[in-house]
This record gives structure tokens, C-alpha cells and sequence, in this order.
């Protein structure tokens, strides 16, 4: 069951749609009309491919819980994924470049409440209703997930951010060397703002990479490696075709890893509410986090909990709240006119309110198009 058809979740439809081994795919939306014609449209062009499943549109507004749970009770799906979010990150990518470089300095903390608002819905609904599928979320997992299970709401997985890098990392190994993709490990314990800053800001990480049984990590430029982005240079308007099927790959491939208990060895954001992203493998009967030689899970955790703070985040609680940085305190009355030193997660309704109401202004001044989902 899928919630959200946006850019990503749209993508992953047309990616799920055309797989071996799922029979039924059941798509949510609270865009009727445009969820219909979507549905349709992933339906008609894989049977032109042999995929012949059955797929199905159901409005559904998470904000309406009774009726969320109700409608996943009625068709008690074998795993749940959701890539809802109030605002698309591309937005931001349409400003002036200082202020889409002061903007990431503020995206895991002031600005989460646009990607923790809805699964967190969805995620009360699944409590409410009656089934326990194993819940994969794409809506800035490395942060997002370890709130949600400091409040009693558990998504396995995340999916996407840095994940991509690995894949990235892999095929310039693969390329330099001429070594076989699937012969490469990359081992690597990295937090979304790593990707949006890179290392030579400061920001802490850990890379091993591995061909066979050889360590092959101190013949490359790690910085280079996890900083330079081979697809970087797309514009705003060309990310729906360039960034998110990459993404939405990363979701399908853990997707899929669940499903067909492959026990995948892999790289995933937000793995059992940790902060971050690590090595993983996923199966039917979970995920569990896949250390290498060098490193203890003390520190693979710590060098994730001191990265958030370049993106905004002075701390976590233990009750999710997110406290803010002085940094990201006075980014944010900058850029948005909002004063905020904490959110907690029982305030992301308001806080989604106030903050999107300032991005559409933000957007009006300097012609940014408003996405209000993924």
C-alpha cells in the first residue's frame, strides 16, 4: 500500500508496478482526481509490459486517522510505504543560491515539520487499525524515524538520501577500476547533511569499501567520494526526472527486499529509529544494522548525532523534541520571520502551518514554484 503519489511516490508506483512478485498494489491520495489518473496510468503503461496486477486508487486524507485506519484494515496490506510531505524539497532549490545554502542549515530541524507531519498521522493510523506490515518512509527518514519511535510509532526503514551516494560511490569504483558493481561493498555511516554539504565542512562520516576480502578504502579520496556528486548540475525543474528515480529506486530496492525476504545487504536512513544512515540488511524478518571491522556501534551512532547539528538540530530528546540551534534559530527568523527554539512533536501541526505559510510567501517574492507533496 502506497501513500502519497507525488514526484517520489509516483515514481516509485511506476517502478513497483512493473515488478515480479506483487500481485496487488493499492495507491492513497488525497488528491483524488490526480491520484486516479496516476494509478491509471502506472496500471495501463506496465501491462503494456507484461505486468498485468491489480492496482487500485483509494482517496484518503491522513489527517482523517478513523478513516486511514478503516481503509487500511479493509485491505490489510503485507508491507505500507509513504513518501507524504507538506513541502517538496525542490522548492527551496528554486531560490537565490544563498539563501538555498542557508536553507540546509535549517532542513533537519525548523524545516521537519513539513516531513513529519503526515507519516506521523499514518502512523497513528496503523496503530489504530489492525495489522503490523512493516512500515518503509521516505519522508526525510534519518531524522523523522527516530522521532516517530521516541513516540511509540515504529517505521522499520527509510530510504533514499544517502543511500544514493553508496550507489554513486559504487559505479565511480566501479568505473576507475573496472571491478564489477555487484563485487563492491561500501561500507558507510553518514547523516543527510553530509550529502547536501559534504565532508570538507567538518561534517563527521566513516567509509569502508571493500572488494572480495580486500580493504581497498585507502587507494581513493574519500572526501571525493562522498562529496562530489556525480548528479549534481541538474536544475530544479529537471530533479522529477533525473534525482527522484534514483530515490525512488533506493525505496523500491528495500521495498522489495522485505517482501522477497532477500536479506539484502544494503545502505538505509533511519533503520529502527537510529538517526542516520548505516549499512544494513533487510529482509521479511526485519532490519539489523551490518558493522565492519573499525568501528563500534557506539561511534557509528555518534558520528550521526553530531551531523544533525549542521542541519539545525542542537539535540534530540528522548521524547522526540528537537531543540534548535542558535545558528538555525536566527537562519530561520531570517528566512522564514519564524522564532523557533524547539519542536516538539506534539506541536508539528502548528509548526507545519506557520512554516509553510512562510515558504509560500518566500516562494511569491522570488517565483518558486509551491509543491505540497513529494
Amino acid at each position: 500500500m502506497l501513500f502519497g503519489l507525488g514526484d517520489l511516490g509516483g515514481w516509485v508506483l511506476e517502478f513497483l508496478a512493473r515488478e515480479q512478485g506483487i500481485s496487488t498494489i493499492i495507491t492513497a491520495d488525497s488528491r483524488e482526481e490526480y491520484g486516479a489518473l496516476k494509478t491509471h496510468g502506472a496500471a495501463i503503461g506496465s501491462g503494456h509490459m507484461g505486468y498485468y496486477k491489480t492496482i487500485k486508487f483509494e482517496k484518503c486524507d491522513v489527517y482523517d486517522i478513523d478513516r486511514t485506519a478503516e481503509l487500511i484494515d479493509r485491505y490489510k496490506p503485507d508491507l505500507i510505504y509513504s513518501s507524504m510531505g507538506l513541502l517538496s524539497p525542490q522548492v527551496p532549490a528554486f531560490l537565490p543560491r544563498e539563501l538555498y545554502k542557508k536553507h540546509h542549515k535549517i532542513s533537519g530541524g525548523l524545516l521537519i515539520p513539513m516531513h513529519l507531519t503526515l507519516i506521523m498521522k499514518l502512523m497513528r493510523a496503523i496503530k489504530k487499525s489492525s495489522i503490523s506490515a512493516p512500515v518503509v518512509n521516505n519522508s526525510w527518514p534519518d531524522i523523522v524515524n527516530a522521532m516517530l519511535w521516541r513516540n511509540s510509532m515504529y517505521p522499520l526503514v527509510g530510504a533514499g538520501n544517502f543511500d544514493i551516494r553508496v550507489a554513486q560511490i559504487r559505479r565511480r569504483i566501479s568505473l576507475e577500476k573496472n571491478i564489477p558493481i555487484p563485487e563492491i561493498k561500501v561500507f558507510l555511516i553518514a547523516e543527510h547533511a553530509l550529502g547536501m554539504q559534504g565532508s570538507r565542512t567538518g561534517i563527521p562520516y566513516f567509509i569502508k569499501i571493500m572488494v572480495a576480502d580486500k580493504d581497498i578504502t585507502r587507494e581513493f579520496d574519500t572526501d571525493s567520494l562522498v562529496s562530489d556528486n556525480i548528479l549534481s548540475g541538474f536544475t530544479a525543474g529537471q530533479a522529477s526526472f533525473i534525482i527522484r528515480p534514483t530515490i525512488a529506486s533506493c525505496a523500491v530496492k528495500v521495498i522489495m527486499a522485505i517482501l522477497n525476504d532477500t536479506n539484502e545487504l544494503t545502505h538505509a536512513p533511519g533503520p529502527n529509529g537510529l538517526i542516520g544512515g548505516y549499512p544494513i540488511r533487510v529482509g521479511a524478518k526485519g532490519v539489523q544494522v551490518v558493522l565492519p571491522d573499525g568501528i563500534t556501534m557506539e561511534e557509528a551512532i555518534k558520528i550521526n548525532t553530531d551531523s544533525i547539528r549542521y542541519e539545525g538540530v542542537e539535540e534530540m530528546r528522548e521524547d522526540g523534541t528537537l531543540i534548535i540551534t542558535d545558528e538555525g534559530y536566527e537562519i530561520g527568523k531570517e528566512l522564514l520571520g519564524i522564532s523557533c527554539r524547539e519542536i516538539k512533536v506534539s506541536e508539528t501541526d502548528y509548526w507545519a502551518k506557520e512554516i509553510l505559510a512562510a515558504y509560500q510567501k518566500l516562494a511569491e517574492k522570488y517565483s518558486a514554484p509551491i509543491h505540497y507533496n513529494y
